[in-house]
């Protein structure tokens, strides 16, 4: 009995499995930053072989560290860690939103 009724559930255990491997890829590159990182790389050979300007350098570096900032924003949501706090401030923001800056006054009376 307990052969059956595992042949059964087999289809649905691969099935399973197969969810849980999709999930750990997608996880995996939802929050890959050495792409990112590579363009920044590429960007400064750019700059440095006089490809592009000073101007456009600065412009493309700030679009990349906005990406990096947020895949950091994703690592940790993932993580299921608080927004990253700094000195009893809490920075929250992201593409095409406004930055807030809200004052943690139980970290400021701790010191």
């Amino acid at each position: 009995m307990l052969l059956i009724d595992d042949l059964l559930c087999m289809p649905i255990s691969g099935f399973k499995f197969i969810l849980r491997t999709l999930e750990k890829v997608a996880r995996e590159q939802y929050t890959d930053d050495a792409p990112i990182k590579e363009r920044l790389l590429e960007l400064q050979l750019a700059l440095e072989a006089g490809d592009i300007s000073d101007t456009e350098y600065v412009r493309q570096e700030a679009a990349i560290i906005r990406q990096l900032r947020e895949i950091e924003r994703r690592k940790r949501a993932v993580a299921g860690l608080p927004e990253q706090t700094e000195g009893g401030l809490v920075f929250r923001g992201g593409k095409d939103q406004g930055v807030s800056v809200v004052v943690d006054h139980h970290l400021e009376s701790r010191r």
